[in-house]
């Protein structure tokens, strides 16, 4: 049973270099951690060296998605790269599976004032996909991860959308494009829409437990007493601009 850590960076050098540091952070407190990194050829430098494998990734926002279906490992756990982690608890993060086949942190309404959009006509978000702990050993949970990155893929590039009963036409009432933006819909809607996925079961961490190892910048001591053990520094401006 292979286990390891997955980190994606592409478009942008910010994405890279915090990459680059999230690597550091995890192995500081794991030393004996196996962390894959994906990211663009042309992002590359000296400093991918801290990696213990690497994988090419094409230019896109949610590449993220490629690189959690190319993972290496039987059991991964992934981190978005604008993260870093602060507690040595991060060893243990494999003990939480708990029987899901796919752990995500999830978007509770008490913490909806992070969050730039939550709710719409038919439906509401409830996983978070900055961070996912899944098992590949399951062929099933390797399907959905390719279905999420192609939906996805297919999603930004203005060629799928939930169409209404019975037409071709979009259900814009329903399901506004705004949402297009998100992968966490194109999650939702997989686990929600599509019955090949039923057998598969998705969860969440309990709420406290839950905050400490996703902590939004923006979230409020009150979230959780628990040290933190990964900070995910979701309101840096410098995402755009390097």
């Amino acid at each position: 049973m292979s286990r390891g850590y997955v980190v994606v960076a592409s478009v942008t050098n910010f994405y890279y270099i915090s990459a680059i540091n999230l690597i550091d952070s995890i192995k500081e407190y794991n030393p004996e951690a196996h962390v894959t990194l994906v990211t663009e050829k042309k992002l590359l430098d000296s400093s991918s060296d801290i990696a213990d494998n690497i994988i090419i990734c094409d230019s896109h926002k949610r590449s993220k998605l490629y690189g959690m279906y190319m993972s290496p490992y039987d059991q991964t756990f992934y981190i978005d790269a604008d993260c870093e982690v602060l507690h040595e608890d991060i060893s243990t993060v494999f003990d939480l599976f708990d029987g899901n086949d796919i752990l995500f942190t999830s978007l509770p309404e008490e913490r909806s004032y992070c969050y730039a959009e939550l709710h719409w006509p038919a439906g509401h978000f409830t996983y978070c996909g900055a961070v996912c702990l899944y098992d590949m050993t399951n062929p099933l949970v390797k399907e959905f991860m390719f279905d999420w990155y192609k939906l996805t893929v297919e999603q930004y590039a203005g060629l799928w959308w939930p169409k209404k009963t019975g037409t071709e036409e979009w259900d814009i009432e329903n399901y506004p494009r705004s949402l297009s933006r998100w992968d966490q819909f194109s999650l939702w809607w997989l686990i929600n829409k599509e019955p090949k996925y039923e057998q598969l079961k998705f969860g969440t961490l309990e709420k406290e437990e839950d905050a400490r190892w996703n902590r939004f910048s923006r979230y409020r001591e009150s979230h959780s007493t628990k040290p933190t053990v990964i900070w995910h520094h979701s309101a840096n401006e410098q995402k755009h601009k390097l």
